[in-house]
């Protein structure tokens, strides 16, 4: 046995208290009023709620827990804007204290609960700890890169062919220069056997050795400008695209997104005010209908009169009629109809906003997508610019020199026979066409490893949209795995619980694949679909409590916190009672659970006892 230890100070309505019980399960029983519910709220701020209500008239809240042999003391300030809190916690991470507020506080404040009884989705709630949001998230940031990759695949997909293309114009290309090499060896073996050299002779082969390679730099040069001045043309073509693109998506930007997300958080605000008056108009409710279905006379009950049943009422202690009461009754479940159907029809303006917000967000990216894309081009298209002009400079430069050579070598071959005339403008052509090839073998082979290194990139990036594939597929899994696991459990939980307190009309209660309630109960010796709203408070609480405990198992909240809290079980008789606590037991090493001395009988459990009030 593990001994649990409590010392409270100013938490709720307890001034100085200190309590110790065994682990298992732990009744705190008392009459109303009885700061009950302070002392598990103690239990759940020493183990890392976020709130705690100080006690009146204090400054500071202090509570020590003390499990086995660890302990954990945290305090709490009264400070200006709000209470500063202190010291240790059992539960330290911001996704371990949801876990604990949401499925081992089991309050009547419980989010879960509260919802259950206000007919509200549930769905966020239960799935919040799941973090479906961030999983998505990942999830289509995966499938957008798997989307780039595949287009950049596609881009690339002719990669195969235009390497065998250049491979093919590589061969080609190299047995044409064996053949002009061929070619000028013959050549130069025809001149010297027709001429001697002299010195003349070879300042002449210099200076057509020169022109020949100007006139290949000449040409090279000429191809060169006709490539930068394609480029430019495509280049531009694309930016006039970009710009279209930019135009429409400014037209797509004009949403003013924190207008939105003002109006939106207006209609949030004015949601909670609704659910806050709701809760009161329940509270209400529910008191009238008992105060018209009590059996009791007297002081707080009622009395027969002459002309009618004359009752006490609980609120300001005069004498009404039962008309009185049932009026009543009726306007306010008047008042709750309309504030649901008031939080139903303005719902669904929240999830507009959000879609509408989302989208400027989307037009907002592209827009800086297609002005980054709209830089790129234009500094490629002055990178071109440059170069072109740079290329043009050198052709005049090339033009120039190469009129000089032609000047000089003209003047040199006046003084010359003309002998040799043909062989040495053979010589001088094939050197040219030698030159021409080898500049154009030399860009082949550089396009041919940029081809070699984009067909690997293509590969890689095939390898990476299985990888993709895998990871996605993972996610798509682990998401649908997660939902279903929560609805088994609550399924699974409420047909036992069902059985264990048997409500007498009520078939089943379980979630659907949409995580809505779907209820079948007997009626008239036939079962029929029902909505939430007609179910009695003990059958709506049991629901809340039940989901709480779903929540509660699949996420291993026993790994979390060690202690599970119940209150609020007013609404079951003490034989359900106990069957409960039983059945919740089960599920966690420490069950602690406020009830009214009335409700449970049984000796299996440790009790801590309050006769009355603890402070004034």
């Amino acid at each position: 046995m593990t001994e649990i230890a409590l010392d409270i100070e100013n938490i709720g309505g307890i001034d100085d208290l200190t309590v110790t019980f065994e682990d298992g399960v732990t009744l705190v029983q008392g009459p109303n009023a009885t700061n009950k519910t302070s002392l598990l709220q103690s239990v759940l701020f020493a183990l890392g709620s976020s709130s705690v209500p100080i006690r009146s008239g204090a400054d500071e809240a202090r509570v020590e827990l003390r499990i086995g042999d660890r302990t954990v003391e945290r305090t709490a300030h009264r400070a200006e804007g709000g209470v500063r809190t202190g010291g240790d916690t059992w539960v330290e991470e911001g996704d371990e204290r949801l876990l604990l507020e949401r499925f081992a506080a089991l309050l009547e404040t419980n989010p879960l609960r509260a919802a259950v009884r206000r007919e509200q989705e549930i769905e966020p709630l239960l799935k919040e700890p799941m973090n479906i949001d961030a999983l998505e998230a990942e999830r289509a940031q995966k499938m957008q890169h798997k989307r780039e990759l595949e287009a950049r695949v596609e881009e690339l997909a002719d990669v195969d062919d235009r390497l065998a293309e250049h491979e093919q114009e590589l061969e080609s290309k190299r047995d044409r220069e064996a053949e002009l090499e061929a070619e000028l060896e013959e050549l130069e073996a025809r001149r010297e056997a027709a001429t001697a050299p002299n010195e003349e002779d070879d300042h002449l082969a210099e200076l057509r050795e020169q022109r020949a390679d100007l006139r290949s730099q000449k040409a090279d040069c000429q191809e060169q400008i006709g490539r930068l001045e394609d480029a430019i043309d495509r280049l531009e073509e694309q930016l006039e695209e970009v710009e279209t693109d930019i135009e429409a998506a400014d037209e797509a930007d004009e949403v003013d997104i924190d207008a939105l997300k003002q109006e939106r958080a207006e209609i949030r605000s004015e949601l909670e005010d609704v659910e806050a008056r709701l809760d009161i108009l329940q509270s209400v409710l529910t008191a009238n209908r008992e105060m018209l279905d009590s059996e009791f006379t007297g002081v707080m009950g009622y009395e027969a009169g002459l002309t009618g049943d004359e009752f006490t009422c609980w609120a300001c202690g005069g004498a009404a009629e039962r008309a009185d009461f049932e009026g009543t009754v009726e306007e306010l479940q008047d008042l709750i109809t309309e504030d649901k159907q008031r939080l139903r029809e303005r719902e669904p303006e929240i999830e507009d906003l959000d879609q509408r917000i989302e989208e400027a967000r989307r037009a907002r990216s592209r827009r800086q997508e297609l002005a980054g894309r709209r830089r790129d081009l234009e500094q490629k298209v002055e990178e071109r610019r440059d170069s072109l002009d740079q290329q043009r400079s050198r052709l005049e430069e090339l033009r120039s020199e190469l009129q000089s050579t032609d000047d000089e070598i003209a003047e040199h071959e006046a003084e010359r026979t003309a002998a040799d005339d043909e062989v040495t403008e053979k010589l001088e052509s094939t050197r040219v066409d030698i030159r021409s090839l080898r500049r154009e073998l030399d860009r082949l082979e550089r396009t041919r490893d940029e081809l070699e290194e984009k067909q690997r990139e293509r590969e890689e990036n095939r390898e990476r949209i299985e990888t993709l594939e895998e990871e996605i597929a993972t996610l798509t899994d682990r998401i649908e795995n997660l939902e279903e696991e929560l609805r088994g459990n609550f399924n699974a939980a409420m047909d036992d619980l069902l059985s264990a307190l048997a409500f007498e009309r009520i078939e089943r209660v379980w979630l659907d694949g949409n995580f809505d309630l779907v209820i079948a109960r007997e009626v008239d010796g036939s079962v029929r679909a029902d909505a939430i709203e007609h179910l009695a408070e003990s059958e709506r609480e049991m629901i809340g409590l039940v989901l709480g405990l779903a929540g509660f198992v699949t996420y291993d909240v026993g790994e979390v916190s060690p202690v599970l809290v119940l209150d609020s079980l007013g609404a079951f008789d003490a034989e359900r009672t106990e069957r409960l606590i039983d059945y919740f037991s089960d599920r966690t090493d420490v069950l602690l659970a406020a009830v009214h001395p009335a409700t449970t009988e049984g000796e299996a459990y440790e009790r801590v006892t309050f006769e009355r009030p603890m402070a004034d």
